[in-house]
């Protein structure tokens, strides 16, 4: 099968993607790198005789048809740098890799409008997010994010509330959920969007892998949106990233005294573009307009706003315990005899599937 051959060729230890490009630059498919001889390899600019030999050592199929198993079993797919919906644009990042990993359904011309901020958000962040994410999704423009906590969940969640099309890129496999707490907001993208990954299925989260899962976030985006982040924060490495790639960044206003804010503020002060109203986030004249997958109608789209999932048995719990009237999350945790950190992380999913409200001071009511 040619898709274990495009596996081989990224698990070859000590070559990247930069070589690999080169590779298939001459040689057309990885396949033909392959079965290339060894004279037929040292012709490639970049590759000496210990290159040769790594590739030559490496020239078994066992590890790539494990990975293709996998990936036929869970529903994987892959994207190669041959096809079609591989973004030219994501291309041009030099160390873009040859193949990515996704579970959903890619859109022809997927790039979008990337939204990305702090893990703790406020309030506020919350709201510039929600009305970013659902302008976007009903301009029919993709919102990119990966998945954290706070600013990222909520923009995926608007998104698929407003019945759009979201991208979350992982720093892991699309097969492991992390945080562990998002797998309602996985299994609902992974329906209705993309998860995305370069890492075959399985890879565990590394903190390594977090700066490589930025760069292709800002790859992924026309407009990077900051919506809130610290001063040192991973908004902020793909802010620079997006900038170097001479994507236009726009950064959230804040207080001056929040630390929610002050990574965002920078941004405003080093020349970022300050970000006042969602049309801000429309794509520019000369980008083409993003189509509509082919399955995709209105009525379904319709169908899907608003649409809230059904309450799990500890949610059931909570809920039953919830009023209008806005109470302690520590008050709730004392009623329910649970942990309050434990009951938050569910509260946070509960709030992002639009069950409940989270409010300020620790504050939380039914919607």
């Amino acid at each position: 099968m040619v898709k274990e051959y495009w596996i081989w060729l990224t698990q070859l230890k000590g070559i990247g993607p930069i070589l690999q490009k080169k590779l298939l630059d001459k040689f057309g498919s990885p396949e033909s790198i392959y079965l290339a001889s060894g004279t037929e390899l040292m012709t490639i600019a970049g590759i000496n005789n210990k290159t040769v030999e790594k590739i030559q050592a490496s020239k078994s199929l066992e590890q790539a048809r494990r990975i293709l198993d996998r990936t036929e079993k869970q529903n994987i797919r892959l994207l190669t740098y041959h096809d079609s919906l591989y973004p030219v644009q994501v291309k041009d990042f030099s160390k873009a890799p040859v193949l990515f990993y996704y579970r959903g359904n890619l859109w022809p011309n997927s790039t979008g409008v990337g939204i990305v901020g702090a893990r703790r958000c406020t309030d506020y962040g919350k709201q510039v997010t929600k009305e970013a994410a659902t302008f976007l999704a009903k301009q029919d423009i993709p919102v990119i994010s990966g998945m954290a906590k706070g600013i990222d969940s909520y923009a995926h969640t608007a998104c698929l509330k407003a019945g759009g099309f979201t991208i979350a890129i992982l720093g892991c496999g699309v097969d492991v959920c992390y945080p562990a707490e998002h797998r309602g907001l996985m299994d609902r993208i992974a329906e209705e969007g993309v998860l995305l990954s370069e890492y075959p299925p399985q890879t565990r989260v590394r903190a390594e892998h977090f700066p490589q899962r930025n760069t292709w976030i800002a790859a992924w985006s026309n407009k990077l949106l900051i919506v809130e982040a610290g001063e040192k924060s991973g908004a902020l490495i793909t802010a620079q990233l997006a900038e170097k790639q001479n994507r236009q960044v726009l950064a959230v206003p804040g207080q001056i005294y929040s630390q929610e804010s002050t990574g965002c503020n920078q941004l405003i002060h080093k020349g970022a573009k300050i970000y006042l109203h969602p049309n801000q986030l429309l794509l520019d004249s000369g980008q083409k307009k993003h189509e509509r997958r082919i399955n995709s109608n209105e009525a379904h789209r319709n169908k899907r706003v608003n649409e809230i999932p059904p309450l799990s048995q500890i949610e059931k719990e909570i809920y039953d315990h919830l009023s209008p009237i806005p109470q302690s999350v520590e008050q709730l945790a004392g009623i329910l005899g649970s942990n309050p950190s434990a009951l938050l992380r569910i509260l946070c999913a509960m709030e992002l599937e639009g069950k409940i409200e989270l409010l300020a001071g620790g504050m939380v009511r039914r919607h």
